[in-house]
């Protein structure tokens, strides 16, 4: 059975630290964060949600659980992150669109991987490819998306942008709180007093997959090498009380892949006077691939709506 290991190429440098802020309960799906106690494990079985995210059991998810049992269109999804320029050595089922969170090169080498990956992309036969930058993408110019765009022929680059997929609305953001240390793996770091007002209260509400490159602060967000969650406390607190994305996907953590159930019922003291009875519950997933010397399977969602 595979395992997500301690590999953090991306994560052992710290970031400021949370303090005083309330994590989030989840139900885990799949592949409980080795720090955590195995029996927090809860099957999926939620009439609204089940699968186990695979190609042969992929998570079935529905904008709206009124719709169950009603004909309604789908489209599957095949989502990953992390892969680190070893993108060829991963089976990567066959779907409607590819999602890509995120670090698929080097650092070192990241303008030459760029190329590969897009060349790579560009084979495949998904109908959609959506693509966001990781902090290993420093050839990307954050200042410039367009010359990204047009660096990544094969795929919709997006950055701070909503596109509409036919009929389900993706928003894309590549930013995650700057760290306090010299690393140069920081491509798209962000000053963390400032990443709400300036990112992440700009995101859309009625979004159904929200795509960032970090972790929201308490889920899937734990660092071996610091023992600390080093999410961002400012986005968890803006998709759980605002933007409320039926998905969320992210990477960056490769020791936490997998995947969370968010409700809100067991969030009352996180989500305070914006919490309501009838929210919606999140699927949060880690999308992280590499895992050292190891990899994990793409993240299978089908979606109806």
């Amino acid at each position: 059975m595979f395992k997500p290991s301690t590999y953090s190429c991306c994560c052992w440098c710290s970031v400021s630290r949370v303090r005083d802020h309330p994590s989030a309960t989840v139900h885990h799906l799949t592949y409980i964060p080795y720090h955590e106690d195995r029996d927090e494990m809860t099957p999926l079985n939620s009439i609204q949600n089940s699968g186990s995210g695979t190609e042969n059991e992929p998570f079935v998810v529905y904008r709206n659980p009124r719709m169950i049992g009603k004909e309604n269109k789908r489209l599957r999804f095949i989502c990953m992150s992390d892969t680190h320029n070893d993108i060829d050595k991963i089976h990567i089922p066959h779907g409607d669109v590819f999602i890509h969170c995120g670090d698929a090169v080097n650092h070192r080498t990241s303008s030459r991987d760029i190329v590969r990956f897009n060349d790579f992309v560009g084979q495949l036969s998904h109908k959609y490819k959506i693509f966001i930058s990781g902090n290993h993408c420093v050839c990307l110019n954050p200042k410039r998306p367009d010359k990204s765009q047009k660096l990544l022929t094969n795929m919709i680059y997006l950055q701070d942008q909503l596109i509409d997929i036919d009929g389900v609305r993706i928003y894309g953001s590549p930013w995650r709180p700057k760290r306090g240390c010299f690393y140069r793996a920081e491509a798209f770091g962000y000053d963390s007093k400032h990443i709400r007002e300036d990112k992440w209260s700009k995101i859309p509400e009625d979004i159904d997959f929200l795509l960032t490159h970090g972790p929201p602060y308490s889920i899937r967000d734990y660092n071996s090498s610091t023992e600390e969650q080093l999410g961002c406390p400012d986005l968890l607190d803006e998709i759980v009380t605002r933007i409320r994305p039926r998905i969320h996907l992210f990477g960056h953590m490769h020791s936490c892949y997998g995947a969370s159930l968010y409700k809100s019922e067991d969030n009352r003291i996180l989500e305070g006077d914006q919490f309501q009875t009838d929210s919606n519950d999140i699927l949060f997933v880690n999308l992280a691939i590499h895992q050292g010397i190891s990899y994990a399977k793409p993240t299978v969602i089908d979606y109806y709506y």
